[in-house]
C-alpha cells in the first residue's frame, strides 16, 4: 500500500489513474510510529526484487511502470481491495504503466520470487493449528516441563533461551520441514518460552512487547557539535594481529560453556520427552 501511494505521488499517467474519485486519499494518511525504522516488509521486498528483474529483462532503467505492474501482479488481498474501495481498476493501472513502458498491453503476469519464510522478517509466522503436528507436541511437552526454577540470573534465562532454539531447530531437522514450518515452529516456540520465563521471573526476562515499549519510550538522541581539537602526536601500542578477536573467542567459549553447564543440570527436568518420528 505504501508502494501504490509512493507511485500515486510521481508526476505522470500513473498519478493520475490512481486519484480516486472525489479528491480522496488512496489510503488514510497518518504518520508512522517513531519508533519505527525504514525497512520495507516482505511483501515489499518482493514486489521490489520482481520490478527490478521485469526492467533489466527489458534492459531498461528502473522506473515507476516496472513497480507498479510489480505490486498489480502480485494481487495483495488489502491492495486490491483497497484499489476497489477507491473505484480504481488494477487492470486499468497495469495497462497505464505498460503504456508509459511501451510494453505489450497483453504482457502475461510477472514471474513473482519467493517470500521469506514465515516467520522470519516482518512476515508472520504460520498459526498454531497449522504447525507440524508431531514437532509441535513435542516442544508443547517441552514448554510443559521447563526448568523455569533454575532461572538465578539473566545469563540463565540466556542458557535456556538458546538451550530450547537448538530443541526446536533439531525437531525441525528429524521431521524434515521446510523453511516456512521450521521457522514458525522456533519463532511460535519462543514466543512461548519468553512468556512462561516471563511470567516465572518477570525481574529476569523481558518480553518482547515490554523491549519494544521501552525503545518506543525511550529519547531521541541529542546532536551535539563536535569541536575539533588539534592533538600532539603521540605514541600508541599496537597490538600484534595474532591477539585481535581473542576477547571474542573467550566469551564465546565462555558462552558455551554456561550453556553446556546449564544443560547438564537440567537434564532431569527433560526425562520422558516424547521421540519425535522422522
Amino acid at each position: 500500500m505504501h508502494l501504490l501511494a509512493a507511485l500515486a505521488e510521481v508526476q505522470g499517467p500513473l498519478a493520475t489513474i490512481l486519484k480516486p474519485a472525489r479528491e480522496r486519499w488512496l489510503y488514510p494518511r497518518a504518520e508512522p510510529p517513531s519508533n519505527l525504522g525504514g525497512g520495507t516488509g516482505y511483501l515489499a521486498s518482493q514486489a521490489v526484487q520482481a520490478a527490478t528483474r521485469f526492467a533489466t529483462d527489458r534492459q531498461e532503467p528502473f522506473a515507476a511502470g516496472h513497480l507498479a505492474v510489480a505490486v498489480i501482479d502480485q494481487a495483495d488481498t488489502e491492495v486490491v481491495k483497497l484499489l476497489r474501495d477507491a473505484h480504481i481498476g488494477p487492470a486499468r493501472v497495469r495497462a497505464v504503466a505498460l503504456e508509459t513502458l511501451r510494453a505489450p498491453p497483453g504482457l502475461i503476469p510477472l514471474p513473482l520470487p519467493p517470500l521469506c519464510p514465515a516467520g522470519t522478517a516482518d512476515r508472520p509466522a504460520l498459526p498454531v493449528e497449522d504447525l507440524d503436528p508431531p514437532a509441535w507436541s513435542v516442544l508443547s511437552w517441552r514448554q510443559e516441563h521447563l526448568p523455569l526454577g533454575r532461572l538465578k540470573r539473566q545469563s540463565d534465562w540466556y542458557a535456556l533461551s538458546h538451550l530450547e532454539h537448538r530443541a526446536a531447530w533439531r525437531i525441525a531437522d528429524r521431521r524434515h520441514l521446510d523453511d516456512d514450518q521450521r521457522y514458525s515452529l522456533l519463532s511460535q516456540h519462543r514466543d512461548r518460552v519468553e512468556a512462561l520465563a516471563h511470567d516465572a521471573r518477570p525481574d529476569l526476562v523481558e518480553t518482547r512487547r515490554e523491549r519494544m515499549q521501552r525503545y518506543a519510550g525511550s529519547r531521541p538522541l541529542v546532536t551535539v557539535p563536535m569541536v575539533v581539537r588539534k592533538r600532539r602526536p603521540t605514541w600508541r601500542r599496537v597490538f600484534p594481529s595474532l591477539v585481535v578477536g581473542w576477547p571474542s573467542w573467550f566469551a564465546n567459549r565462555r558462552t558455551g560453556l554456561r550453556d553446556s553447564y546449564f544443560r547438564l543440570v537440567t537434564a532431569p527436568a527433560y526425562r520422558g520427552q516424547p521421540a519425535i518420528r522422522s
